[in-house]
């Protein structure tokens, strides 16, 4: 298939409507039916981009998680075939569906190198639900398969530790930073000011505003 100019979805474009139809099949919960139309629309691409969404469907609702990441790989090798700066918005997804497969299949050295492939590429993602969505489920696999440093375990423990307490004051300074924080540089810096903040106002005991040091420390170091 031959690349394709648009990097758009086009609403009167033949594939991305048997997709919507897909979907609208499945959210009525026809899942042959909606793959099926899924599996048109593969048929129907005439171009790299078409071939990329109907792919992209295709991995839903597979019951062998084998063809389920057969088919997120194929979407991602599509995507490198178009135009990055085109495409940037969608590998954090992509990188999120085909890390995902791995870990389900028990491959979690795979699975940690497409998680964090797609916490590198979160940086594209517009502010939104959307992107609130994709970056916790980045987190929760980066979890999952047991990248969290000990630098974040040990800011995990303090925001636990104001939840349990009710302790508002450092929970407000902290949690914008802190949800759905996935270890990349600007993702550092955010944290960064907002614990060096925390940390002038003198508002903790002397365990957590040694703890706090410690972060900074650690947080500068790698930044």
């Amino acid at each position: 298939m031959k690349k394709t100019e648009s990097m758009e979805f086009d609403q009167n474009n033949a594939v991305v409507q048997l997709c919507v139809k897909g979907m609208t099949a499945e959210g009525e919960g026809k899942i042959e039916e909606a793959k099926q139309l899924f599996q048109q629309a593969w048929d129907t691409a005439t171009n790299n981009f078409e071939a990329f969404t109907a792919a992209h469907y295709l991995a839903r609702n597979q019951q062998d998680i084998n063809i389920e990441l057969k088919w997120n790989l194929e979407a991602l090798r599509l995507a490198d075939t178009l135009e990055q700066d085109g495409m940037n918005g969608h590998y954090p997804s992509l990188y999120l569906n085909v890390a995902k497969s791995y870990e389900t299949l028990g491959d979690h050295g795979q699975a940690a190198h497409f998680y964090q492939k797609a916490a590198e590429s979160s940086e594209y993602l517009p502010v939104g639900g959307y992107t609130d969505m994709i970056r916790s489920g980045i987190a929760a696999g980066l979890k999952r398969v047991g990248k969290a440093n000990p630098m974040d375990i040990q800011v995990e423990a303090l925001v636990n530790a104001w939840c349990e307490h009710k302790e508002l004051r450092p929970l407000s300074m902290i949690l914008p930073a802190y949800v759905g924080n996935l270890g990349t540089a600007n993702d550092r810096t955010k944290l960064l000011s907002a614990f060096s903040y925390l940390s002038a106002t003198r508002c903790l005991s002397v365990d957590e505003q040694r703890t706090v040091g410690e972060i900074i420390a650690a947080l500068s170091a790698n930044s």
